[in-house]
C-alpha cells in the first residue's frame, strides 16, 4: 500500500528526479535543520497553549511561561535531529540562540493579540495535530496532519488553521504559489469527505509566524499575519486535479511506485541546495 504526504507531492512538483532519488531509490540523507527544528518547537508551543486555553482555562494558559516552554521544545527537537544526523546536523548553538530570541518575540505578539484569532466565546477546539488518513486511490493513502481545527459555534462552521514559520513572511509571489497554498485546500477537501462536513462550512487560514520584521517602518509590522487563499470549489478542484496527476504519475494500481516513470530533472537555481547534486547522485549534473 502506498502512503503519500503533501511534502512528497511538493518535492515531485519541484523536481521529479529528486522525488525518485529520495522516495523510490531511498538515497536521501538530509533531514531537519534549524528551520525545521524551530518550526516544530513553535508549533508545539502554540498548540500546547491552545490546548490548555480551550480545554482548561484561558487564565491558566496565560500563566504558562511560553519562553521556557519554547526553550524546552527547541532542545527536544534539536536532540531528536542530532540522534538522526549526528555530526551532519547543520545547526549551531549560535543559531539556536538567535532563533530562540526570534521565537520569544513571536510568542509575545501572539499573547498580546490572542483575541484576534482565538476566543472561547464563539469557538470550540475540535483537534490539534489532527491526522487525516484517506484512501485517495485504491491502495494509496494520503496522510496529513492539520495543525489546529476549531469549530465556530456561531454558525457551526469548521476552521482549519495551518501554522507556517517564515523568516520574513510570505510575499505576493509566495501567496500566489498554487502548490504552496494547495496544501490547505487538500486538507479542506479530505476533511469534508472524511467527516461529512459540506465544504462551504469549512474555512481555511494560514497563520504566518515571522522571525524577522523591518523595524524601520513607520507603522509596526505584525509578527503574525493571516492569509486566506482562494478556497472555493474551482480552486479546490484545480488543486485536487494537480495532486491526482501526481498520484497517477508515480503509483500503479497496487499502490507501488512506478519505477520507469518520467522522473526528469527540473534544473534550476534550487539545484544548488539539492543534496543529490552535492553528493554527485543526480545524473543531470554528472
Amino acid at each position: 500500500m502506498g502512503r503519500v504526504s503533501f511534502s512528497q507531492y511538493n518535492m515531485w512538483n519541484s523536481c521529479p528526479q529528486q522525488y525518485k532519488l529520495n522516495y523510490i531509490d531511498k538515497l536521501g540523507e538530509s533531514s531537519g535543520n534549524i528551520h525545521t527544528i524551530f518550526g516544530t518547537a513553535m508549533h508545539e508551543t502554540i498548540q500546547h497553549f491552545l490546548d490548555v486555553m480551550y480545554n482548561v482555562t484561558k487564565k491558566q494558559a496565560m500563566s504558562i511561561d511560553l519562553d521556557l516552554l519554547l526553550k524546552d521544545k527547541l532542545i527536544e527537537a534539536f536532540n531528536t535531529e542530532k540522534k538522526k544526523q549526528g555530526d551532519r546536523l547543520p545547526t549551531t548553538q549560535k543559531e539556536l540562540e538567535e532563533f530562540f530570541g526570534d521565537g520569544r518575540q513571536i510568542l509575545k505578539f501572539f499573547k498580546s493579540k490572542l483575541a484576534k484569532w482565538y476566543s472561547k466565546k464563539n469557538q470550540k477546539l475540535e483537534a490539534i495535530e489532527l491526522m487525516l488518513n484517506s484512501e485517495i486511490k485504491p491502495n494509496v493513502h494520503f496522510i496529513g496532519y492539520v495543525d489546529i481545527v476549531l469549530r465556530d459555534t456561531y454558525d457551526n462552521s469548521i476552521i482549519i488553521i495551518d501554522l507556517k514559520t517564515s523568516t520574513r513572511g510570505w510575499n505576493k509571489y509566495q501567496k500566489a504559489d498554487k502548490i504552496k497554498t494547495s496544501q490547505i485546500l487538500l486538507y479542506k477537501k479530505i476533511y469534508s469527505d472524511k467527516y461529512g462536513v459540506p465544504m462551504d462550512k469549512i474555512k481555511v487560514e494560514f497563520q504566518i509566524l515571522k522571525r524577522k520584521i523591518n523595524e524601520d517602518y513607520e507603522f509596526p509590522i505584525p509578527r503574525i499575519s493571516s492569509f486566506v487563499p482562494a478556497n472555493g470549489k474551482p480552486s479546490i478542484n484545480k488543486a485536487w486535479g494537480g495532486f491526482m496527476n501526481f498520484i497517477e504519475s508515480v503509483f500503479d494500481e497496487d499502490g507501488k511506485h512506478i519505477l520507469d516513470g518520467n522522473y526528469f530533472t527540473n534544473k534550476g537555481k534550487p539545484c544548488d541546495w539539492c543534496e543529490f547534486k552535492q553528493r554527485g547522485l543526480c545524473s543531470a549534473w554528472n
